[in-house]
């Protein structure tokens, strides 16, 4: 019975990896600058590195495949927030 639920467990977790492939297609990437882009106007590679995308601002979903925070901020909790400067100290 043991082996039965390691198994099956194994099965979840390789289902729920291979779930997470990137399929890339440059040429269905928007063309983005700077100026279309809000906050500090960053251009980031999205988690696949397959295409440019804005680097996400204060209160915008973050993470994994949701993106990457601009420079000064950081994940927390799915959020961008800003780096509290006590914090840098720890």
């Amino acid at each position: 019975m043991t082996r039965w639920l390691a198994m099956v467990a194994l099965l979840m977790v390789v289902g729920a990896v291979r779930g997470y492939n990137c399929v890339c297609n440059p040429r269905e990437c928007e063309v983005l600058g700077p100026s279309g882009c809000p906050g500090l106007g960053m251009v980031v590679w999205d988690p696949c590195r397959c295409c440019q995308v804005c680097a996400r601002t204060v209160g915008e979903h973050c993470g994994g495949f949701k993106g990457t925070c601009e420079p000064g901020l950081r994940c927390k909790g799915g959020l961008c927030v800003k780096i509290d400067r006590d914090e840098d100290d720890v």
